[in-house]
């Protein structure tokens, strides 16, 4: 990089030029050259060409600086500021060190938390985090009107009470409990990233409480008997294999996308990959215990051998456009039309996954079977939020609950 020596042609009181400034241009990562411009010294005896000003102490030290990789032109004003407060012809290893501590503690004081999150964030979370993640991040972001209720807040003066402010403020128009938590996890992840940064020593949003918000509405479960139904409707031999593996080996929706033929055994299969939906790329499962195998069924083995037979691609089941299907669109062109000729309703690919939990528990099969035949990370998930208790079953246990209490009573 090239430091060069430019001499202002601006005129004085008595019509002389007055100074020579050192001037560069630093490269941006887009593509773009930013000017940065440093006065030096004014003209007079001792320097009166650019020859001249290449000598002097003030053009050497913003050189040193520049060849050292600081290119911020502030650093160097300050820089020389300091070395001529201090009485030195020309900047030492101190002042440096001062100015470089001084411009840190400036930025960790003055950034923004808006900005922080755009030009910080953002970009680390691109850089770390699968698109999808990164896409809810900024929907959040966005949809609730966070820049805006943050664009006066500095990182440094962020406090509880302000995150508590800021998710009072979301839940005031009408969101569940779930996108409230959502809202304050990413508020944490923010400030964790500035607490490794420097900018504050600790994550404000751990003591910032959640307000009264809506419950999340109650998710759904297909039974057998749905299931069968929708089944029996006319679908071609891809989309009967695709709502198979849904209802039958409890698969997401992004691992059965990602499905390859070498991962069927014909008695198993083997959960190797996840499919972005943003992206199209594929990622490892979501967790460890998802990196796992799942019985197949013989109801299922028909459906994927009768599928196999036209199929010549390893990709199970791939897309027009990408490698991998897209469900979502399988789903609202093909399936979900079929459904409301039928009176069945469509509840989404996740109500498959549910529909294993339930009806293996309405069949009698234990919690911790069924989690790990969904392959969760811990039971509590399979039981809170999977295993839907049908009303009959209920009616059923109140009924031997009755029975045992006659008995009782006739016995005494």
């Amino acid at each position: 990089m090239t430091v060069s020596i430019w001499f202002d042609g601006g005129k004085g009181r008595k019509g002389k030029t007055r100074l020579f400034y050192a001037r560069w241009t630093e490269s941006l990562p887009d593509g773009t050259r930013k000017f940065h411009t440093v006065p030096l010294v004014r003209y007079g005896d001792q320097y009166r060409s650019k020859g001249d000003v290449e000598q002097s102490p003030e053009y050497k030290a913003v050189v040193q600086q520049v060849m050292n990789g600081d290119v911020d032109s502030k650093h160097a004003r300050l820089l020389l500021a300091v070395a001529q407060a201090r009485g030195k012809a020309q900047p030492d290893a101190d002042d440096t060190a001062l100015v470089r501590r001084v411009t840190a503690d400036d930025a960790a004081a003055n950034t923004l938390l808006a900005d922080f999150v755009e030009k910080a964030f953002f970009p680390d979370a691109e850089a770390r985090l699968r698109a999808k993640t990164v896409r809810e991040y900024r929907s959040i972001w966005t949809r609730y009107g966070m820049a805006e209720k943050t664009s006066a807040l500095r990182v440094s003066d962020f406090k509880p009470y302000h995150g508590r402010a800021i998710l009072e403020a979301i839940a005031a128009q009408g969101i569940r409990k779930a996108t409230l938590q959502h809202a304050k996890f990413l508020l944490s992840a923010v400030f964790v990233l500035a607490v490794n940064k420097g900018l504050v020593d600790t994550n404000p949003m751990r003591e910032a409480k959640l307000p009264e918000a809506r419950g999340a509405q109650e998710t759904y479960a297909y039974d057998l008997a749905e299931i069968k139904a929708i089944l029996a409707l006319p679908f071609d031999a891809k989309t009967q294999a695709v709502i198979g593996v849904a209802a039958f080996a409890a698969l997401r929706e992004s691992e059965i996308t990602g499905l390859h033929w070498s991962d069927y055994s014909g008695d198993e299969i083997t959960v190797q990959r996840s499919i972005d939906r943003i992206t199209g790329e594929a990622n490892p499962p979501k967790t460890a215990k998802s990196a796992a195998t799942v019985p197949v069924i013989p109801t299922l083995k028909r459906l994927l051998d009768a599928y196999k037979a036209s199929m010549g691609d390893d990709v199970m089941f791939p897309g027009v456009k990408r490698a991998y299907i897209d469900l979502d669109k399988l789903a609202l062109r093909v399936i979900r039309p079929a459904l409301k000729a039928a009176g069945i309703p469509w509840y989404g690919w996740h109500a498959f996954r549910r529909g294993v939990a339930s009806n293996l528990f309405q069949l009698g099969v234990d919690e911790l079977t069924v989690q790990r035949i969904l392959r969760h990370s811990k039971v509590l998930v399979t039981r809170e939020h999977y295993i839907k208790v049908r009303d009959e079953r209920a009616e059923q246990a109140m009924a031997a609950f009755e029975a045992a209490i006659s008995g009782t009573a006739t016995l005494q």
